[in-house]
């Protein structure tokens, strides 16, 4: 149940003077609390409670700002609880009083958990543009784009350790407790055998120990079989490198060296205002966000007019989707300009930080040649791993897997005429000049990577994911609105 404002009992504590004696005027709370109006937060999450039955739920605002202030200093839940109980300033910019106490650490998960949705996070990010919009500290249709990686919380492995492990798990909780069944196990396959055999001696070990499973009475047995069932029934199950965390995927950062994690894709305004975020696993190409950016970014209130960005964002769907009223200011590739005159099958990318042609399992290409027909074409000639594709499970789907040649490869035709136009607006004086500016969001990057915890993923799980994310870009906005503020009365 949540209370009305006019519920609240606010004492008046003798020792509200401390907070005057103690904290400075240039305190950042301080100053945060002075330039930034979260009453937005109750109304917000009234839907969330029930209006008339349950416990008094303690106040969304106060838990909000909880959350906020794990962010801005980067801390665990125990640590910010702990910390808010002796910190005057916390306690300040919580409205509580000096001698108050601080909530159990756990009401930090249930909130988390119970009163956030995807929905709610949007609504948060947006709150943020519109204060900086009423203040008019946004003054450009102009959004920067780019994406960041977030390393995943758990360690990946390999579709058949994680089925090695569960099985693993399961025989020796049952030689500990139900030491009858183990009669019963089948024979176990070799350390060298390859997912199709752990899958079928899996689904075997499940079967024959399915009636003793039921019968046993023990709940941490028939849970292991439960999720190894599910798992089985996955259809993602080859993609899948941890049990705890299905959605993570391995992303490239460059040619030779990979990620297992989430990316986060921003548009960020001109002022250094995150206004758009698309997250995702760390396979996705940075390039098909685009058009989810912009429409967030302009939802938001921001009303784009150019977009900058690195070269994962010229295609001919986002050229078009740009159209005329928005300007794209990213440099062209070949490879892109290749996909831009549709030369490209579905699923083919180019990773721009790796420099190389992705199929559409996320693999990256070894190689690639520049060769000359006899036409007197030049094309680029992409080679992949042999020993991947013949792996891979879209094999059948992908003509570079299917092809029987000695060599796995992919040509693609350089830039075309049609594509002249475009690469000469990419020489002009005017285009020159605002790429000089798409630097901030790679700083803004590295401000959220290295104040705010974006490093790594604090829990498992996509929406855990969006959760730190949107988090961590209000607290971001929050902090670059007061600077602003600050600037603009200088």
């Amino acid at each position: 149940m949540l209370k009305d404002h006019s519920q609240l009992q606010l004492s008046l504590s003798p020792y509200q003077g401390l907070y005057d004696a103690i904290i400075p005027e240039d305190h950042l709370l301080r100053r945060i609390k002075e330039n930034i109006d979260f009453s937005f937060v109750n109304p917000m999450l009234r839907k969330q409670y029930c209006e008339n039955f349950g416990r008094p739920a303690k106040e969304p605002e106060m838990m909000f700002k909880l959350l906020f202030l794990k962010k801005l200093y980067d801390l665990s839940d125990e640590a910010l609880i702990s910390s808010a109980q002796t910190d005057m300033a916390y306690k300040f910019f919580l409205n509580l009083e000096p001698e108050a106490k601080m909530i159990d650490s756990s009401l930090l998960t249930k909130f988390r958990k119970t009163r956030i949705t995807e929905d709610i996070l949007e609504e948060l990010l947006k709150e943020t543009i519109q204060q900086a919009l009423d203040k008019n500290l946004i003054k450009s249709g102009t959004i920067i784009v780019d994406s960041t990686h977030t390393l995943a919380s758990v360690r990946a492995k390999s579709p058949t350790q994680i089925l090695r492990d569960m099985s693993k798990q399961l025989r020796k909780e049952i030689y500990k407790t139900a030491f009858e069944l183990s009669e019963q196990f089948p024979e176990k396959p070799s350390l060298e055998a390859g997912l199709d055999e752990e899958i079928a001696y899996t689904k075997e070990l499940l079967r024959i120990l399915e009636e003793g499973i039921e019968s046993c009475g023990n709940e941490k047995i028939q849970k292991l079989s439960r999720e190894m069932k599910e798992l089985l029934e996955d259809e993602r199950l080859k993609e899948i490198r941890s049990k705890e965390d299905k959605d993570a995927r391995f992303g490239h950062k460059t040619a030779t060296s990979t990620f297992y994690g989430y990316k986060n894709h921003l548009a960020m305004t001109e002022e250094r205002l995150i206004a758009g975020i698309s997250v995702t696993d760390g396979g996705a190409p940075d390039g098909q966000e685009l058009p989810k950016l912009i429409e967030k970014a302009k939802e938001n209130g921001i009303k784009v007019t150019e977009v900058i960005g690195d070269m994962a964002y010229v295609s001919d769907d986002n050229l078009e989707v740009c159209g005329k009223e928005i300007t794209l200011i990213a440099r062209t590739n070949t490879a892109v300009a290749a996909a831009a005159n549709g030369n490209l099958e579905e699923g083919f990318c180019f990773n721009k930080d790796a420099g190389m042609l992705q199929c559409p399992a996320g693999e990256l290409s070894t190689r690639v040649e520049k060769r000359t027909a006899k036409n007197g074409n030049t094309y680029l000639r992409y080679i992949f791993s042999k020993v991947k594709c013949r792996k891979c499970s879209q094999r059948e789907n992908c003509r570079v897997g299917k092809s029987k040649a000695k060599e796995r490869s992919y040509s693609i035709t350089q830039a075309s005429e049609k594509n002249l136009e475009r690469l000469k607006f990419e020489e002009s004086e005017y285009f020159q000049e605002r790429m000089k500016i798409r630097h901030r969001i790679e700083e803004k990057n590295g401000e959220l990577k290295e104040a705010h915890g974006l490093r790594k993923a604090d829990s498992r799980g996509l929406f855990a994911m969006h959760l730190q994310m949107y988090f961590t870009a209000f607290t971001a906005n929050v902090k670059r609105i007061v600077r602003l503020e600050e600037l603009a009365m200088e």
